[in-house]
C-alpha cells in the first residue's frame, strides 16, 4: 500500500513483517530502541511483532509491503499524533 505522514508520527504493532520504501520526502523510524533516517530510495523493515513508530516532521511518502497475519493476528494502533502542520504542496523528492 502507499502512505504518507505530513508532520505526523504514527505509531503500531503488526504480527507480521513490514517493509516501508521510501518514494518521496524524510522519514524517521524507531524500533526496538533503535531510531533510522531513512529518506527516498532508502527501505526499513519493521520486524513482526515489533512496535515501531514512524514520524515525518515535513512530509514522507511510502510503499509499505505486509507479510502475512499469523493465524489472523490483527494489528494494533499505539498511537497518532500531528508534529506539525503538513505542507498542503506535494510531498519534495
Amino acid at each position: 500500500m502507499e502512505w504518507e505522514l505530513r508532520g505526523e508520527s504514527r505509531t503500531d504493532e503488526h504480527p507480521h513483517d513490514e517493509l516501508h520504501y521510501v518514494l518521496q520526502g524524510h522519514l524517521f523510524v524507531r524500533c526496538d530502541g533503535e531510531t533510522t533516517d531513512v529518506s527516498a530510495g532508502d527501505l526499513v523493515l519493521v520486524p513482526a511483532g515489533a512496535v515501531g513508530t514512524y514520524w515525518a516532521p515535513r512530509c514522507a511518502r511510502m510503499l509499505a509491503v505486509y507479510g502475512p497475519a499469523p493465524q489472523g493476528r490483527p494489528s494494533r494502533v499505539h498511537g497518532y499524533e500531528r508534529i506539525l502542520p503538513g505542507p498542503d504542496d506535494p510531498c519534495p523528492s
